[in-house]
């Protein structure tokens, strides 16, 4: 499996950056959780589509702490077989790609702020969409290897996550007639 990435821009990094040299996790617990699985007696007959998504958002803190919930989610859906549409002739009752496999989880993390740092909306939002998730993906990988496990289904190693930054816009130049060109070595989007 490829790696999933999360990107931020250069002022989003600065900022997460300056939250994480000022914060330490304090606690961290599994809020919500959700698993289910179709009954497997036997094979499937299409290939297994497997879709991860993750979000977080603050929650109401005491003082000096950074209270995020980070959510995960896996789903493993069913492919529709090569060749065959979704048209009510070829898909009688008109269904959709169905869903085997879920694992959702939510965790509450709370990061003790330092004494004197002053965290504002943009260092939250940095932080919470980048460091937070990063922080929490092992908690959910292994929630989620368990859980397929116990659900007697095929291990799964969630892919390797990873932050980068966010690549810059090709810079253009203008001439003297108002028309745009790329600077040599540049591609033109």
């Amino acid at each position: 499996m490829n790696a999933i990435v999360i990107e931020q821009t250069q002022d989003e990094t600065r900022l997460a950056f300056e939250v994480n040299q000022s914060a330490a996790i304090n606690r961290i617990r599994l809020a919500r959780a959700k698993v289910a699985s179709q009954a497997m007696d036997e094979s499937p007959k299409a290939p297994i589509t497997v879709n991860f998504n993750f979000k977080s958002k603050p929650l109401a803190t005491p003082p000096n702490v950074l209270r995020l919930e980070i959510e995960f989610r896996m789903a493993g859906i069913e492919e529709k077989e090569e060749g065959k549409e979704d048209t009510p002739e070829k898909n009688p009752g008109g269904k959709k790609p169905e869903t085997v496999v879920l694992v959702e989880c939510a965790y509450e993390v709370d990061y003790v702020l330092r004494k004197g740092f002053e965290i504002t909306p943009e260092h939250v939002k940095a932080f919470k969409d980048g460091n937070a998730i990063f922080n929490a993906w092992p908690y959910f990988r292994e929630y989620l290897q368990n859980n397929l496990q116990r659900m007697g289904l095929p291990p799964l190693t969630a892919p390797f996550l990873r932050l980068q930054p966010k690549p810059k816009p090709p810079k253009r130049e203008k001439h003297e007639h108002g028309t745009e060109r790329s600077l040599p070595g540049q591609s033109r989007q």
